[in-house]
């Protein structure tokens, strides 16, 4: 159903947008490290561009990417577009839990492969959800568990259903060949982009160096600018004798929880791709108000699912106090001198618990869902 005032909230969302952009020097935001970061920074996105221009290597002191407001914009879109799809598929389900009727993705994969590969090369942890695309592919968009098709084919055989029907309740079949072809074009988009990376770097360190600064950046943590995580604070603080070790450990920690996630998620491709994107904001090495702004804006496509969501009163008013909070914290820190690193990184830190109650509040929300779906059929 279309949400009244749909356009002139986009037209206001848009206005914001541009007024930020036109006159945001003016609040200083490409110096905010709420905002900037190595990764995200404008001044080093402008330096690699000299650099490059000068026959230098563009990564001498830069590792930058910047998302520009075209893409603000159509990632919006997207979401949306995504967000109307999981409503038609979620009104099938539920209405029928007829699972004959799927969603055929196979012309989504070379759009998928492409939005990938360009996103795990902008930056590493996007890699991760390569789970999701394949669950999502080869299952098609969100829906009820696989017991729950499997209670409803066995109620219905007891109503006289055909042998045929029933059967086609039971199998939810994996589609090996829409997969397939999203590897194909994985592929060679990955090629592609590779090869012309290549041909530009050739003359200024090649691929290797591109690695080493760019992947290499993020996995070891060089910079320990002060941003609105907490590992530029831990690793300013940590011995040099243990510093290889807990990269390790803070690297491996987000892996550790892709695995589990997959297999009790399997059906909820979507809602995986949300919680593995809250899982990389939480802990990657330079995070940045954009990287809430991504799940927060994927949060809404699950409304139905998380409405019995414990402490959400919690975490909007926490949300918001870390967002008021954290500038005055830097600026008693840098500017005024009356405060140190602790005050800021106090805020980072809640705001990394804030992040944590979300992941956990939504996952175990969802769980309930599926529970309960389960026993509205049986009853």
């Amino acid at each position: 159903m279309a949400i009244r005032y749909y356009w002139l909230m986009v037209a206001a969302a848009v206005g914001f947008r541009l007024v930020l952009v036109l006159f945001g020097g003016d609040l200083h935001l490409a110096s905010r490290p709420e905002v900037s970061t190595p990764l995200t920074s404008l001044r080093r996105l402008a330096e690699g561009y000299w650099l490059k221009q000068a026959s230098m290597s563009p990564y001498s002191d830069l590792v930058a990417n910047m998302l520009l407001f075209i893409a603000d914009f159509l990632a919006a879109m997207l979401i949306r577009g995504t967000g109307h799809r999981l409503q038609m598929s979620r009104n099938r389900s539920l209405k029928s839990l007829d699972l004959t009727k799927a969603v055929n993705n196979s012309g989504l994969a070379p759009l998928a492969a492409f939005g990938y590969v360009m996103a795990t090369h902008l930056s590493l942890y996007p890699a991760i959800l390569i789970v999701p695309v394949i669950l999502l592919l080869g299952y098609g968009p969100d829906a009820p568990p696989t017991k729950v098709f499997l209670v409803k084919s066995s109620s219905d055989s007891k109503s006289g259903m055909s042998e045929y029907e029933r059967t086609s309740l039971k199998v939810q079949r994996f589609s090996w060949m829409t997969v397939l072809h999203f590897i194909f074009w994985l592929f060679i988009w990955s090629c592609y982009v590779l090869l012309l990376s290549s041909m530009i770097l050739k003359k200024v360190g090649g691929l290797n160096e591109m690695f080493e600064k760019t992947y290499g950046f993020i996995l070891t943590v060089k910079d320990l600018s002060p941003n609105i995580g907490v590992l530029w604070y831990f690793f300013a603080e940590v011995f040099d004798f243990f510093r290889t070790f807990f990269l390790i450990v803070f690297n491996m920690n987000i892996l550790f929880m892709v695995l589990p996630l997959a297999i009790r998620l399997k059906h909820r491709p979507c809602f995986l791709a949300f919680v593995y994107t809250a899982i990389v904001a939480m802990l990657k090495s330079y995070p940045s108000a954009g990287d809430s702004a991504l799940y927060l804006g994927l949060l809404g496509l699950f409304a139905n699912e998380l409405a019995e969501m414990q402490f959400t009163f919690f975490l909007f008013f926490g949300y918001i106090g870390v967002s008021l909070l954290s500038p005055v914290m830097h600026n008693l820190w840098i500017w005024r001198g009356t405060g140190n690193a602790n005050f800021y990184f106090a805020t980072g830190l809640a705001y990394t618990c804030l992040q944590t109650v979300l992941v956990v509040e939504s996952v175990g929300s969802m769980i309930k869902h599926d529970r309960k779906l389960r026993l509205l059929v049986t009853s």
